[in-house]
């Protein structure tokens, strides 16, 4: 799907209201500044996902930040942390069902994600990214509730206090 296409302006975020993700899409693929990245990030992140809440718009987000975050070389937090959470949240929240029609889009999206993980794991990257992309391998396949579990030990603290019960 194209950034151009007329549908990115009528389907939910997070907030179940009208996004249109592909405006801050378009900004991602042209923005070069780290902090105007962030500013953009910070906004999807806001948008697509509220309290477990994330909607149709989310979903056709996830397959374009992989192709942008894999064309800019960004392999990060926010790439990886907003794309597990959508596709946990699709399936673990009370969330709409990914529309038919966009189906084939969306799990290509998914396995384009893993890929990239699979060929950046075994570079150096900091705990943070490590870990959230265990998240995302266990999370693209199929094991949700696994790759959640992984996300939440990305906080040191929570991981000492798991540690301290084993």
């Amino acid at each position: 799907m194209e950034l151009t296409d007329e549908t990115w302006k009528s389907h939910k975020g997070g907030y179940r209201t009208l996004y249109d993700a592909s405006v801050g899409l378009r900004q991602l693929e042209q923005a070069t500044n780290p902090e105007k990245l962030q500013d953009i990030f910070d906004e999807l992140w806001n948008e697509l996902h509220h309290q477990g809440d994330v909607g149709i718009a989310s979903y056709l987000t996830l397959p374009q930040l992989v192709r942008i975050c894999k064309a800019k070389e960004i392999f990060d937090f926010n790439l990886l942390g907003l794309c597990c959470v959508i596709e946990q949240q699709r399936n673990l929240g009370d969330n709409p069902t990914l529309p038919d029609e966009f189906s084939e889009y969306y799990f290509k999206g998914l396995l384009d994600l893993k890929a990239l993980v699979l060929t950046k794991i075994s570079k150096q990257l900091d705990d943070s990214v490590y870990t959230l992309s265990l998240a995302t391998l266990a999370t693209c396949s199929g094991r949700h509730k696994l790759g959640k579990a992984i996300m939440e030990l990305e906080d040191k603290d929570i991981m000492d206090e798991f540690l301290e019960q084993f």
